[in-house]
Order: C-alpha cells, then structure tokens, then sequence
C-alpha cells in the first residue's frame, strides 16, 4: 500500500506543480481549451487541488503507514477515495480519450481504500484479541 501512495503522490506532486508553475498547461502539454464547460479557466486551481489532495496528503499516508501510525488505515482510505473522486470529477467533466488512464487510477484508488478498510479491521481484531 505504501508503494501505491508514493506513486500517487509523486505523480500528483509533479503533475500539479507543473500546473501550478504553468496554468495554462503548456508544460504538459495540455490546453486550456479542454476546461471548456468547466468552472476552469485555467489549471491553477486543479493544479494546487491535485498538489495537495493527492501529492502531499497521499506522501503523509505512506509515512504514516510505514510508522505503523493506528491513523494509517484511514489516512489510505481517505487518499483512495480523493482518487476516485478525483477521477470521477475528471471524467464527468472533460470527457475524451483517457478512459484507459482513467480505469487504472480508479482501480488504484479503489484498490488503496480497500487495503486501507482490511488493514483497520485487522487492527480492530488484533485490538480485540488482546
């Protein structure tokens, strides 16, 4: 799970960064155009939105599960459903090509949230053994 938050993350982090750094996407070579019928008209607000939602938080995710931290299993569960509704927003409002991308990060989000829920119950019964 660790590995699948640090790759989110660092994705994110780069991702957002560089929309942050160039709103207008040329540094991904995205155009604006594609944020047509959304409340966008640039990508600085996805791009501080992505930064943040899924490239600091999903990295504090994977620094609390390698500290074994009893906030790990939310924190996964919480940084795979911004995933998936990260995803979701896209989908809904762009449209277009990307659905194979697309299908893999909801897989990934929902894969994180789910290790994140089988890890908090098996602390809960672990809880519960003792």
């Amino acid at each position: 799970m660790t590995v699948l938050e640090v790759i989110v993350g660092i994705g994110a982090i780069f991702g957002g960064g560089l929309l942050i750094a160039a709103p207008d996407g040329h540094l991904l070579g995205v155009p604006t155009r594609i944020l047509a019928g959304t409340p966008f008209d640039s990508f600085l607000v996805p791009g501080i939105v992505l930064f943040i939602a899924l490239g600091v938080l999903p990295l504090a995710a994977a620094a609390m599960t390698l500290r074994n931290s009893p906030q790990g299993p939310l924190a996964a569960v919480v940084v795979g459903l911004l995933l998936v509704g990260w995803i979701t927003a896209e989908m809904v409002m762009l449209g277009g090509p990307q659905t194979l991308a697309w299908a893999l990060y909801l897989v990934l989000g929902t894969v994180i949230a789910t290790l994140g829920v089988v890890w908090a119950r098996s602390s809960i019964s672990a809880a519960g053994d003792s």
